[in-house]
Order: C-alpha cells, then sequence, then structure tokens
C-alpha cells in the first residue's frame, strides 16, 4: 500500500506532537516513582516515654527507603526494644499511608545510639510528602511503655493540634528477671 504525501505528513506533524507530551507524561510519572533521594522527618514527642528519638532522616538506597536515627534511653533500665510509626502525609496534610515496624536493640541505660533501620519496599515516599515519627511503644527489661491514644494524636498533630499523650506502664513479665523465692 503506498502512501501519499499528504498523509505522510500529516503522520510526521502527529507524531511530532504526540511524541513530546508522551516523553513529558513518562518523565514525570519516572519521577512520582522514584521518589526523593531523602526526606525530613518530624518527630511526635512523647515525653513520658523512657526513649526519645532525634534526628530522623528517610534516605533512598537501592534496596529502599532507611531511616537514620539517634535513639536516647532516658531511664536507668535496659531498653530491649521499640515499635514506631511512619505517618505520611501528602502536601495537603492529608493522612496518606501508616506504617509500623518494631525494632530489637539493646541499648543500656542512660546511653544513645545510632541506628540506621530498612523500610518495607512498598513503602513508597512522593515528593511533597511530609513524614512523621512516632514512638509508640518501648520495651524494657522490667515493663512495657505504651502510647494508648497514638491515632488521635496523629490526627491532632495533622491538624495542628497537639493532644497530650496517654502512656502507660505495664510490668514485663516475659522478659524480666525471676526475683527471689522466699521460703517461710
Amino acid at each position: 500500500m503506498r502512501v501519499n504525501n499528504l498523509t505522510r505528513k500529516s503522520i510526521i506533524l502527529l507524531a511530532g506532537f504526540f511524541l513530546p507530551a508522551l516523553l513529558s507524561v513518562e518523565a514525570a510519572r519516572s519521577q512520582d516513582v522514584a521518589g526523593p533521594d531523602y526526606l525530613p522527618v518530624d518527630v511526635m514527642w512523647v515525653l513520658e516515654l523512657p526513649a526519645q528519638i532525634s534526628n530522623p532522616m528517610l534516605y533512598r538506597s537501592e534496596q529502599g527507603y532507611v531511616l537514620r536515627i539517634k535513639i536516647s534511653n532516658n531511664s536507668d533500665d535496659r531498653i530491649l526494644g521499640f515499635t514506631y510509626q511512619l505517618i505520611v502525609l501528602d502536601s495537603t496534610n492529608k493522612l496518606r499511608k501508616i506504617a509500623s515496624r518494631t525494632c530489637a536493640l539493646k541499648l543500656p541505660g542512660y546511653s544513645s545510639k545510632d541506628l540506621t533501620l530498612r523500610q518495607p519496599r512498598k513503602l513508597k515516599f512522593k515528593n511533597g510528602d511530609h513524614v512523621v515519627l512516632a514512638v509508640d511503644q518501648v520495651i524494657t527489661r522490667d515493663a512495657i511503655w505504651a502510647f494508648l491514644n497514638s491515632r488521635e494524636a496523629i490526627d491532632a498533630y495533622r491538624r495542628g493540634d497537639y493532644l497530650v499523650p496517654e502512656v502507660k506502664k505495664v510490668l514485663n513479665q516475659v522478659d524480666s528477671k525471676p526475683g527471689p523465692i522466699v521460703i517461710y
């Protein structure tokens, strides 16, 4: 089949018109998937917990995002682990995603440690996202400290309000050393 000269010119014009548009859509899509190289992370402070997080930052690596933090133990009891939540808000402060992770560590009393924590691959970040970290639970040898109203506090934080954290301390009956047995 022969293509006449007019058809050939219209095909070239259409390709010249649509090709840059297709390339720009593909470039925007690849930027959205790749996400930013690093994201600063805000910390929702819960002063009643024995552990505090400082200097959090998310970095993109080949295996996904990693979270670098400094954790401080503000008690004399050794911290055995903690659970934290990463709250991802879009540019309008609308909740986009919450990811909860647990980390095991041995942190002596009144000390601090730098940690690098790998995040799940399915946790994606977009340009303009705002990330907040909240410590949800701290496990020590003798006690478990839990942030009870974390969901309400996250919603208040999102609105720009402050909600007093409700923290409960219970005995850790799994990890504590058995006490002396007194025989009468």
